[in-house]
């Protein structure tokens, strides 16, 4: 509550939210909206969304324009959604996405949090209003897995003005699956001042537990617990990593209309009194103790025994490197487009034209006909003779002669000329397989290799 009134306190002054400390955790990063008054959010840390696409029978046609989304000047953002008869559907608002993403910390607590007051309008008169602040999986926008597989934690949600504020995860397929989409894992609290006073939401993952069964998401509102979900109900360990233990960015929005609010009606308010204003965002990460945090391998089915085996004492490992695969680097940062926007390669263009021949060399023969011979080759034979052999072949019989008899069966065939002879015993120049135990031939590689040598049965 004394938090609550500083804020208003500090909203009625005009002056700027201050991103406050959690006490035993560090702040990784955070955004409390400097800027001049009627400009767009930081760029460097905001994508502005500029697109159309009826995701789930929305209105709103979002626009990276002042107009929907802007900061005060005096440390707020404001999205604000419009009609607008220029529009697809009659309205525009404003959606922005975080370029910055993060994973939930191992071993630690994650919270990501914000202060938020939404717009003072005539609730009776908000059908089909929709603001939310929520997380989303990084493939999601980078390539794939999508939506619902990619993971989502809708942090606060509000819809036609109810009194009421919803928080919920969306996981694995639809229609239906583990989080039971469209409809996903949810719960909601009473908050009838939602559009008059500040409030503080928030989500903290806990990946302090050794399991994952048992580790957690908590959802809150000011000081009140909305709802906690363990890891042994999400029941599958890829699909738990996918809301509890994925890279993920931050997401502020006012949709209009949509499978969850319905269309707007005629008497839908529009303008800040149907908007959403946001003081600050933070993420912040638990500084690691002894007293309370454990490290553990990652192993979706780790064992009490093989773990105190591992780990007698509850200090980390010095380089906890050793036990952690390091994160994926950073996917390429999205422009405010739509998410199924990719950049492709440039087309192939045409080869260019062959290069002259050198100087006194002939020229190239006309399309269709032989090539000439090499300077210093003999000429070709003429038409209906045989060519001629092979260099160091013997040459074939004259015209009319009948060929040499086969070798007797059982024989070797004759050598190459020039291989090397023993008396008269011939050196075999081919070991097969069944020839000579110790050797043998693989015919997908050139020369043969020695068989252990081969198999890697023995060092030579």
């Amino acid at each position: 509550m004394f938090f609550t009134i500083i804020l208003c306190f500090l909203a009625a002054t005009g002056t700027a939210h201050i991103v406050p400390e959690i006490l035993g955790y560090r702040t990784i990063w955070s955004d409390s909206f400097d800027g001049s008054a009627g400009s767009l959010p930081d760029t460097s840390k905001w994508n502005i969304q500029q697109w159309y696409k009826e995701l789930n029978g929305d209105y709103q046609e979002y626009k990276a324009s002042p107009n929907n989304v802007h900061v005060t000047g005096d440390g707020f953002l404001r999205i604000i959604p419009r009609r607008d008869l220029s529009a697809q559907r009659g309205w525009t608002s404003g959606r922005i996405e975080s370029t910055y993403t993060f994973t939930p910390t191992p071993a630690t607590k994650t919270i990501i949090q914000s202060s938020i007051r939404l717009g003072d309008g005539n609730l009776d008169k908000k059908q089909g209003i929709w603001p939310a602040f929520w997380l989303l999986g990084d493939s999601h926008r980078t390539g794939g897995p999508f939506w619902p597989e990619c993971g989502e934690l809708d942090i606060m949600e509000n819809v036609n003005g109810y009194l009421s504020t919803y928080a919920a995860i969306h996981c694995d397929k639809t229609p239906g699956g583990i989080c039971k989409e469209k409809e996903g894992i949810s719960a909601s609290v009473h908050l009838p001042d939602a559009g008059t006073d500040w409030h503080t939401y928030k989500v903290v993952i806990d990946r302090t537990p050794r399991r994952w069964e048992d580790e957690t998401i908590d959802f809150w509102v000011d000081d009140q617990l909305i709802q906690q979900v363990k890891g042994k109900r999400i029941g599958n360990p890829d699909v738990w990593k996918s809301i509890a233990r994925n890279k993920m960015f931050m997401i502020f929005n006012v949709a209009v209309g949509g499978d969850w609010p319905q269309p707007p009606q005629l008497d839908t308010i529009d303008g800040l009194g149907a908007g959403m204003e946001v003081g600050y965002v933070a993420h912040y990460v638990k500084e690691i103790s002894e007293e309370d945090t454990r490290f553990r391998i990652e192993h979706y089915y780790d064992k009490d025994e093989d773990l105190q085996a591992l780990y007698p004492d509850p200090h980390p490992p010095e380089n906890p490197d050793k036990y952690y695969v390091p994160p994926p680097p950073d996917y390429p940062k999205t422009h405010g487009y739509p998410m199924d926007s990719y950049n492709y390669p440039p087309v192939p263009q045409a080869p260019p034209p062959p290069p002259p021949p050198p100087v006194g060399m002939p020229p190239p023969p006309p399309v269709g006909m032989p090539p000439p011979p090499p300077v210093g080759m003999p000429p070709p034979p003429p038409v209906g003779m045989p060519p001629p052999p092979p260099v160091g072949m013997p040459p074939p019989p004259p015209v009319g002669m009948p060929p040499p008899p086969p070798p007797p069966v059982g024989a070797l065939p004759p050598p190459p000329v020039g291989a090397p002879r023993l008396g008269d015993e011939r050196i075999p120049y081919f070991k097969d397989p069944y020839y000579n135990s110790d050797h043998y031939y693989d015919y997908n590689q050139n020369p043969p290799h020695d068989y252990y040598d081969y198999w890697g049965d023995y060092d030579k």
